[in-house]
């Protein structure tokens, strides 16, 4: 028995978008929970010192290292108090030697308490310090 075509010769065949348009849903998807969103980097209100240039910091997660005006610091969100701030990042340093501190203070914290971070770090051995800065353009970028 012969089979016989479904459209006439009148009729000009389309394709189907629902493949393409499930294709584009799925990557849609996909790069929105592959992608890290910075929101992490806006725990406190900090207004940033400016420069004219900065480089990326390379480093996949760096540990969140910040200090308001107001002399209040948070290490990876939590409050932390100055006295206890050079163990708690001997104990990071520990449990990832290869840990990266991503210092982000504001533009009124003075140079001795910033000096008292940097002082921490060298104590607990981290070796990789960067700090968080604005470029004149108003961009954030890691140095």
């Amino acid at each position: 028995m012969p089979l016989r075509a479904r459209f006439s010769h009148d009729d000009d065949p389309t394709p189907s978008l629902t493949p393409m348009i499930d294709v584009v849903l799925v990557l849609t998807i996909f790069f929105m929970c592959a992608t890290r969103f910075s929101g992490d980097e806006r725990q406190f209100e900090v207004e940033l010192p400016s420069v004219s240039a900065a480089a990326a910091v390379t480093a996949v997660r760096p540990e969140l290292l910040e200090i308001t005006a107001g002399g209040e610091v948070q290490l990876g969100g939590e409050a932390v108090a100055w006295e206890e701030l050079a163990a708690r990042l001997a104990a990071l340093q520990k449990a990832r030697p290869d840990l990266t501190v991503l210092v982000r203070g504001d533009r009124a914290v003075t140079h001795g308490r910033m000096a008292e971070v940097y002082e921490a770090c060298r104590i607990a051995g981290i070796r990789h310090v960067g700090i968080s800065v604005a470029t004149k353009a108003g961009t954030t970028v890691v140095r």
